[in-house]
């Protein structure tokens, strides 16, 4: 397998703690929130497998070449758009949950537009970068956030405020029935492998997934998905924790580094998070820009040999993350994240059966 499918499939689970899925787990932690988190490990790492196996089958070829060639306009179309829309979603998720985070922790005083528009610039700039220069850099981003993730973890598991009676109580909950919400929610961390839809053309070598790439998306998943429910209970207490909007950044904020050049760890969080998701919303805005453009490219923006439609859909796309972020409160983030999980399994079944027409076509 190639290092930048690794690195698209970690990157969507480290990108997880700084969405809603934590608190939308802790808020049912009595409710099955903890068994359904076990059910979507399976699920999770078997919609690995199957991804990855399909599109190794077609190297070089992305998502939208495949429907091109062996599915006809009337299912290309509608099932685009509707990918197109889940990707976007996810970037707006991300868009507003960041700059709650920014205006909460770090600059209460800044106005939201300002905040909102400079990450929005930023993003715009990196949605219209070419395929395999996402990729370098996310590359880039996962190399030099690995060792503060890994030093972050370390603080957190070593602090002393760390009350693991709270986490062991938690535990006791996990003979309850699964709740769906957090089955979909806890899912989504490993769909990082779906962006192959259009990354999957600059994959040109035939490659197979291997038993130990099996098992290291499933150790880093079950890791990361498990202490992103647990270590929040652990500083928060059992029966508080559903009272936090961002209970891993609360959580966080409790660690101090007592020979640090930097006493508060949050203020690594903050900066994992920050960078994290710029590279989580641009890898999905991207992917999202692609299919749309492979439905609507308009001759009236064509001057010379030059296209602008993808300017005008990135603009799109900001003018829209504009408009949420600054509508939206807090509860709605979290209100309508939870609608956007629940359709999960809508897509999943709508991307098999396009995965199962595919093949039908290529076969014939």
């Amino acid at each position: 397998m190639s290092r930048f499918l690794y690195y698209l499939i970690f990157m969507n689970m480290l990108a997880v703690i700084m969405t809603p899925v934590p608190r939308l787990l802790l808020l049912r932690s009595g409710d099955g929130a903890l068994s359904a988190i076990l059910l979507s490990i399976v699920a999770g790492v078997l919609f690995t497998y199957i991804t990855v196996s399909f599109f190794l089958q077609f190297p070089g070829q992305d998502f939208i070449q495949l429907l091109k060639k062996h599915t006809s306009n009337w299912v290309r179309i509608p099932v685009t758009l509707f990918f197109a829309f889940m990707w976007f979603v996810a970037g707006i998720i991300t868009l507003v949950m960041t700059v709650f985070l920014l205006i909460t922790f770090l600059t209460p005083e800044m106005s939201i537009y300002t905040i909102t528009l400079s990450i929005l610039i930023t993003v715009f700039f990196g949605v219209l970068l070419k395929s395999k220069s996402v990729l370098f850099t996310l590359e880039i981003v996962f190399i030099i956030m690995i060792p503060l993730f890994v030093l972050m973890f370390f603080k957190l598991f070593t602090s002393s405020e760390l009350d693991l009676d709270q986490v062991r109580l938690a535990i006791t909950h996990i003979n309850t029935l699964p709740d769906y919400t957090s089955f979909t929610s806890s899912t989504f961390m490993f769909m990082g492998s779906a962006n192959l839809i259009i990354y999957n053309k600059y994959f040109k070598e035939k490659h197979h997934i291997s038993k130990g790439a099996l098992v290291a998306i499933t150790c880093l998943g079950i890791f990361l998905i498990i202490n992103a429910y647990l270590i929040p209970i652990g500083y928060s207490g059992f029966d508080k924790v559903h009272q936090l909007m961002f209970p891993w950044t609360s959580s966080v904020d409790a660690v101090r580094m007592k020979f640090g050049f930097i006493e508060r760890v949050v203020f690594i969080f903050m900066f994992l998070f920050v960078t994290i998701s710029f590279i989580s919303m641009i890898v999905h805005w991207h992917v999202a820009y692609k299919l749309v453009l492979s439905v609507f490219r308009l001759k009236i923006l064509q001057v010379q040999q030059q296209n602008y439609t993808p300017f005008l859909i990135a603009f799109v796309f900001c003018v829209i993350g504009m408009w949420i972020t600054i509508q939206a409160t807090q509860y709605d983030l979290y209100h309508y994240s939870m609608y956007y999980y629940n359709i999960l399994p809508i897509f999943v079944a709508i991307f098999f059966l396009t995965m199962l027409a595919i093949k039908r076509g290529a076969s014939s």
